[in-house]
């Protein structure tokens, strides 16, 4: 985490006179929304069932709003080891209530920051859950991972923002137009790394052709 104040200079510079404290309500607007739309910041964290328990509570972060479930695993001890399943999405509407307890092989989100599980655990199981966050409204701390690639689009996103309120000493619509391209540009960047699952992806390179 880092902390907010620390990534204003940038946007103070072309909003001057602007206060502190709208500078960083933009800039965090901006970073929540581009963490909506793109679905690319994503945290581990594990749990376990209890016998016969169907939903379960995410917790509440002092820094990150949980928004969605990326994935879901379960696991087992056994005599020979521990057995790890995945655990898919499912629609509860079309759960069987009178199915007999075992392993949850299901899950559905339920809003907001909580999950259920089919079928109901036999027994205690452990959860490994990645899930998809945004920073709080109004964050002072926020994730750095981010940053390390998209500050600049984030960047433009708070100044879009900033740039379009009327009757400012620091308006300015046709900036704030070309930063909203911009971050609109770095969205759509996010949206695909994460359809790629964050890997590169493949690279066509012509041959040098050899000289004889």
């Amino acid at each position: 985490m880092v902390d907010t104040y620390d990534q204003l200079v940038n946007i103070a510079q072309v909003c001057r006179k602007c206060p502190t404290i709208t500078l960083r309500r933009a800039y965090v607007r901006a970073l929540r929304e581009w963490t909506q739309q793109t679905q690319w910041l994503r945290v581990a964290v594990t749990g376990s069932t209890v016998v016969d328990g169907r939903q379960y509570s995410l917790g509440n972060d002092p820094y990150l709003d949980v928004v969605g479930i990326q994935a879901m695993q379960g696991s087992q001890s056994q005599s020979q080891g521990i057995q790890y399943w995945p655990i898919v999405p499912s629609n509860s509407g079309m759960w069987d209530p009178n199915m007999q307890s075992g392993m949850p092989v299901r899950y559905q989100y339920v809003a907001e920051a909580q999950f259920a599980v089919d079928p109901l655990p036999a027994q205690v199981y452990g959860l490994l859950i990645t899930l998809i966050v945004q920073p709080k409204e109004g964050a002072t701390q926020i994730p750095a991972a981010p940053l390390l690639k998209y500050s600049n689009e984030i960047e433009a996103g708070a100044l879009a923002y900033l740039l379009a309120v009327p009757g400012q000493p620091w308006t300015n619509p046709a900036e704030a137009a070309r930063n909203d391209r911009v971050f609109r540009a770095g969205i759509s960047n996010g949206k695909a790394e994460v359809q790629r699952a964050f890997n590169v992806g493949s690279q066509r390179l012509r041959p040098r052709q050899f000289i004889v």
